[in-house]
């Protein structure tokens, strides 16, 4: 026995028969994995003591390998009751004219097997395996149904002869893995072949171990066709929005024109231009100027949110000096605080650095902001207060007033379109507004690449502050 003594140090059964399937040679790791010792099995048949040899197709294709010299490598279930596993065999001719096998226990790896099968045959995506020939060793049951292809006659035939000519890169993918054992994967193909039946397809290839590759494949024709619904959807969206925009535009002519005319006559009467008019025509006159002018303002509010996108607005950016043109800003609204007879103050401190921001961009958040807070303010007061935060990068400009303030739940959306805290307000828009002050003042305010925030003050009423970056807008972080 020293002749076999690697035999005999194998791991895995082995053993060799003459050419009448007599048993001439079994290592000790056979005996252990068919619990038959080495003086029971020699000179037996090997059909009768390899478990599963029975079956008349491995007796036939063991014929064939004695005969033809052919190798054998399969795995096969034994038909022996008290082994139940599956054994990977390997046979190969010997010069005699038998045979020698080599057997090992793969029925952990034939489980873990099994287990991948009913995964692929789970999923609804198309799966085919193909060996290094190219040729198909497994189809799933999506494939079937997806390409019209039945695994009992797709089994063993040429993967080629199942892929389209076109288009051609497909073909070629699966090569290259095939040759450098890198994935690939390809979107929406659309194969040419009636199996395809006009679909369109994702297609994943990867490298197998045993040199092979796979083709996971998902027909994404319905998600396609929605893609190119939603793509018509937006466009025409996108045209109604211009064609809005276009509409805006033209209006706002023809209602500035009217307006302005009724705002300066209505002015001329209300100052007596055209002679002395009666109280009560006087008081009239002053109060159709004040409508006049906030439907003005209205239209300008909202053709600035419908006809120039803000964000898209541009940004001229220069040192703007805030103790020398806060106050000229803020000069009207002054005006406006006090005739509700509210304190107005602007504290500006005379060592404040510039701030490189668009000035024409920052009166308008400015306004915005100041007569908001005049607006809903009954009784009071309201400030404004510049000054440079502790890290250096951002200047804060605070408005406070002792309105009635605004509520937490409310902060984030008086910020929206024609949103307020009171919503009986609507009814008096003249008085408290249309919601769009805030609104725009934000986006402003983000162009500048700063931001308002609804602060908690330390006495009642609401505390907006504007944030800037000392440098131009884009350029602090």
């Amino acid at each position: 026995m020293s002749s076999h003594a690697a035999l005999e140090a194998l791991a895995d059964g082995f053993c060799m028969a003459d050419a009448g399937y007599r048993i001439t040679y079994w290592n000790a790791a056979a005996e252990r994995l068919f619990g038959v010792s080495r003086a029971e099995a020699l000179g037996r048949d090997l059909r009768s003591v390899v478990p599963g040899a029975g079956d008349p197709q491995l007796r036939e294709r063991l014929a064939r390998v004695a005969e033809q010299g052919a190798v054998l490598s399969l795995t096969v279930l034994s038909d022996r009751e008290l082994f139940a596993r599956h054994l990977s065999v390997h046979a190969t001719p010997l010069q005699d004219g038998g045979i020698a096998l080599h057997f090992r226990d793969a029925t952990r790896e034939q489980r873990l097997a099994d287990q991948y099968e009913q995964l692929l045959e789970s999923i609804r995506d198309g799966f085919i395996a193909a060996d290094r020939e190219a040729r198909i060793v497994y189809v799933n049951r999506a494939a079937e149904v997806l390409v019209s292809l039945r695994r009992e006659r797709a089994i063993g035939t040429d993967l080629w002869g199942l892929l389209p000519d076109e288009p051609a890169y497909l073909r070629e993918a699966v090569r290259a893995t095939l040759n450098d054992r890198e994935p690939r994967t390809l979107a929406a193909l659309f194969p040419e072949g009636r199996v395809f039946r006009g679909r369109s397809f994702d297609v994943s290839i990867h490298p197998l171990p045993d040199g092979g590759v796979s083709l996971l494949f998902e027909d994404v024709t319905e998600r396609l066709a929605k893609e190119v619904e939603l793509a018509r959807l937006a466009a025409e969206a996108e045209e109604a929005s211009r064609a809005k925009s276009r509409f805006f535009a033209a209006a706002s002519h023809e209602l500035r024109t009217p307006l302005n005319a009724i705002v300066g006559y209505t002015h001329l009467l209300a100052t007596r231009t055209f002679g002395d008019v009666p109280a009560a025509a006087a008081r009239a006159s002053e109060r159709a100027c004040v409508c006049a002018e906030h439907l003005a303002h209205l239209v300008d509010d909202v053709l600035l949110l419908t006809t120039v996108e803000v964000d898209r607005l541009p940004i001229f950016p220069s040192p703007v000096s805030l103790q020398e043109v806060l106050p000229g800003m803020l000069q009207h609204l002054e005006q406006q605080a006090e005739a509700k007879h509210l304190e107005f103050r602007v504290d500006v401190p005379a060592d404040l650095p510039p701030v490189e921001t668009d000035p024409q961009r920052l009166r308008q958040v400015m306004t915005a902001l100041v007569s908001n807070a005049i607006k809903f303010t009954p009784r009071g007061s309201v400030s404004v207060r510049a000054r440079v935060v502790e890290d250096g990068g951002w200047m804060e400009i605070a408005v406070r007033d002792t309105g009635p303030g605004v509520p937490p739940e409310d902060r984030e959306r008086i910020f929206h379109p024609f949103e307020q805290v009171d919503e009986g307000a609507r009814s008096d828009s003249l008085n408290r507004g249309t919601g769009l002050g805030l609104t725009i003042a934000r986006q402003l305010a983000r162009r500048l690449g700063g931001d308002i925030v609804l602060r908690d003050g330390d006495a009642p009423g609401a505390l907006f502050v504007l944030r800037l970056p000392m440098g131009a807008p884009g350029s602090s972080g």
